[in-house]
């Protein structure tokens, strides 16, 4: 029986991750951690602050567990820029924290730590995890740093860390604070009539590799079983689609034309134009096929989102 360890366990992935190891691991030991009071979830809870070092320190060496996965982060860009020093400081020091607790106890646990494509920078061709890294924002910054200090524990601790460099995933359930689930939640309102047609974006000409969190926890999954200590990978779809493109993709399942507006409030200070990742070796070494394309996935967060807002 693995026991699992999982931070940010409220959010968006964590929330699937514990539905895919019900699913598939059904006799796995689940502990959840998350800055929320409650869990809704039939799992072990601890509601904790992960730059509480103590009280990490406590859990890590109570639970013992196996395996770690740490999705628990200030994750938006845009709030990045607005709040550089938290971003950063929040991000690293959960991270360090979680990984002295796993050191200081000796519990021999694979941390999976999970990073962002936003660490590449600009490139115009599909980004390898050979590609040098230029990260463009506080965010990046953070997540470079948390990569950076994962191999640094592992050459001098002997730490079992493996990572990720996420790109944009989306799926039902996510929050309207993010670009997709926005439009989503715009077109379901304009189609349903209670909004006024106008529906409100940044810059939509920019392009983006979405992969379904479905699809992104079976990934988490195999990386965090079965990838040689210290590895990195891409997770990522391997297609970028105009923000446009995306619009319109949902717009058609609802059979809405939307008149566009441009929010100057939405705009980033700087705006990559275009991030596309290359999944090969996620293929290649572990096995991992993405089972929904993006049409199936918008499909799906409209159907939620519909059933969200008739309540």
């Amino acid at each position: 029986m693995s026991k699992y360890l999982i931070t940010g366990v409220m959010g968006f992935v964590g929330r699937y991750f514990v539905e895919y190891l019900n699913k598939h691991e059904p006799d796995a030991n689940i502990c959840g951690v998350d800055i929320a009071s409650n869990c809704d979830m039939d799992i072990e809870y601890k509601s904790l602050n992960l730059m509480d070092a103590e009280s990490i320190n406590k859990l890590v060496n109570k639970t013992h567990p196996d395996y770690i996965l740490h999705l628990a982060a200030m994750s938006s860009v845009a709030q990045s820029w607005n709040e550089p020093a938290n971003c950063f400081v929040n991000n690293m020091s959960a991270f360090l924290n979680l990984a002295d607790a796993v050191r200081n106890n000796n519990v021999p646990a694979r941390i999976l730590s999970v990073g962002s494509s936003e660490e590449y920078g600009v490139y115009n061709e599909p980004m390898k995890e050979s590609f040098t890294l230029h990260p463009k924002s506080p965010y990046s910054v953070a997540r470079l740093s948390q990569e950076y200090m994962s191999k640094l524990y592992v050459d001098r601790f002997g730490l079992d860390i493996v990572m990720t460099r996420s790109f944009n995933h989306i799926g039902p359930r996510q929050s309207t604070r993010f670009v997709v689930p926005s439009f989503v939640d715009q077109l379901v309102k304009i189609a349903s009539g209670k909004t006024e047609n106008k529906m409100m974006v940044g810059n939509i000409d920019v392009v983006r590799d979405f992969t379904d969190v479905r699809d992104v926890v079976d990934a988490y999954w195999r990386i965090i079983k079965n990838a040689e200590n210290r590895s990195i990978y891409n997770v990522c779809s391997g297609h970028g689609v105009k923000l446009h493109d995306v619009i319109d993709m949902a717009a058609k399942h609802l059979n809405v034309k939307p008149n566009i507006y441009v929010d100057p409030a939405r705009l980033r200070a700087t705006d990559v134009p275009s991030v596309i990742g290359d999944n090969t070796k996620l293929k290649r070494e572990l096995g991992w096929q993405p089972k929904y394309d993006l049409y199936r996935t918008l499909q799906d967060m409209v159907v939620w989102s519909v059933s969200q807002n008739t309540k």
